[in-house]
């Protein structure tokens, strides 16, 4: 478990540290909630083999807590959680899973300087041409943290200027880096809707096995609008990216980027993205934490871009759009998103077309009971082979509230995978029950797996 220091020291300390600045800052100020929770899942192919499947029940043992604090000198919000998992028949060795989801903007001189804290602790797949199993993760860190400076010539032209050290950690996937970044924008104030900047940012990664991986430095310029009307948001980036790297042949591309999200009503919003960039693990780790935090009740916003599912150390060029619908009434909600992504790899075979939905439907049968029914699929077409997979996963889920704090949970649910290539295909069927305790609706337990 790693962190950022550039001699690779651990990172168990900064994790620590983090917990319990956030367990002191609780008593001070900002919002504090903390939970545990114990689950029972019965699987009936633990492994997700398609032949010789094996039963196994994991009983799983969690806690953690949510902080979040806004005032005008500090916007803060982590979530931590920690889980045990015991594998009854020893399928697989038992484990301890954390999950870590952090950010701090802390204002020391307002509208000129601030400092940015962002870490992100999470297991992810080690590649998705096998099933995800305890076997095919590994644990993923990224930190960021740096200043930024306001140079605010009149009330319409600012010059900001930002730098970041950070590192990425990446476990068993030989993927760790350190990256350097610097940026510099010149923004000007339209009105009090529209503001329009010019661009530059530069990134230089440094990896720890740079036999085996490939250091690069990437520029990027790009113009960007953004528009935030009445109950809504666009963001326009448009320009070009070049990267250098130590060995192989340089890279350019076009960098361009469409985010809309629109509050249609007080119970429902809508949004929509669509994107063409250079990224990298550690890149997407960062992005995805905004939509981790979201479901946990955290004041972020809402967050229309998918992300590469596997760790890696190359350099790929992605294609994505995503378009989701959501609304929460007083007996029923829905949760429905849509997207396609495009990743090409510039050393790695690991080309792919990717295709999914995602729907949740929850009815409020009572002020304590929920049922929810979820499905969601995701098509997967290989470039550098001839594979191509469908994976699925649907199941009914029934909550009930016991009182404020203690909830009770019991899900069925189905997980499959068809393939082009039959030795890889799998069904799972698993039964699940939860007893969870919440301090407040701030923080709930959730299982990650």
């Amino acid at each position: 478990m790693q962190s950022f220091t550039i001699g690779g020291v651990a990172s168990k300390r900064l994790v620590l540290i983090v917990l319990l600045a956030g367990a002191v800052s609780a008593v001070q100020a900002g919002d504090f909630a903390y939970g545990l929770g114990y689950t029972a899942t019965r699987s009936d192919n633990i492994t997700r083999a398609p032949s010789n499947e094996r039963s196994d029940t994991v009983h799983s043992y969690l806690a953690g807590f949510a902080y979040q604090e806004r005032t005008s000198e500090v916007v803060a919000r982590i979530l931590a959680l920690a889980e045990y998992h015991d594998y009854q028949n020893d399928t697989f060795s038992d484990e301890g899973v954390y999950n870590l989801n952090s950010s701090l903007l802390w204002t020391i001189s307002p509208q000129r300087f601030t400092w940015t804290v962002e870490d992100v602790y999470q297991e992810t797949q080690i590649t998705n041409t096998t099933a995800d199993t305890p076997s095919n993760r590994t644990n993923v860190n990224v930190f960021s943290t740096g200043p930024d400076f306001y140079l605010r010539f009149n009330p319409v032209h600012t010059l900001a200027l930002g730098a970041r050290a950070g590192n990425v950690s990446t476990g068993r996937a030989n993927a760790d880096n350190d990256r350097f970044s610097s940026s510099a924008s010149w923004l000007y104030q339209a009105n009090s809707t529209s503001v329009y900047s010019v661009n530059f940012q530069l990134l230089d990664v440094n990896y720890d096995d740079s036999t085996l991986n490939n250091d690069y430095t990437r520029h990027d310029v790009f113009a960007r609008a953004e528009y935030r009307p009445s109950r809504s948001q666009y963001v326009i980036d448009l320009g070009t990216s070049k990267i250098s790297r130590d060995r192989g042949q340089d890279l350019d591309g076009t960098l361009a980027r469409l985010s809309w999200v629109r509050q249609l009503t007080t119970e429902s919003s809508f949004g929509m993205s669509a994107s063409g960039e250079f990224s990298d693990t550690g890149a997407d780790v960062l992005s995805a934490s905004t939509a981790t935090a979201s479901s946990t009740g955290l004041p972020v916003s809402t967050s229309t871009s998918q992300t590469s599912d596997v760790v890696t150390s190359d350099v790929y060029y992605a294609k994505r759009g995503s378009i989701f619908y959501n609304r929460r009434g007083s007996s029923f909600a829905i949760d429905s998103s849509a997207y396609t992504q495009e990743l090409d790899f510039e050393t790695t075979p690991q080309d792919r077309k990717e295709n999914g939905v995602r729907l949740q439907l929850d009815f409020f049968y009572s002020g304590a009971t929920t049922v929810t029914l979820f499905t969601e699929q995701a098509r997967i077409q290989y470039q550098n082979f001839v594979r191509e997979d469908t994976d699925r996963d649907s199941g009914l889920r029934l909550g009930y509230r016991v009182n404020r704090t203690v909830s009770l949970g019991l899900e069925g649910r189905r997980t499959d995978r068809t393939s082009t290539i039959s030795v890889v295909e799998y069904e799972e069927n698993r039964v699940f029950l939860s007893v969870l305790y919440s301090s407040s609706p701030l923080f709930t337990p959730i299982s990650t797996r």
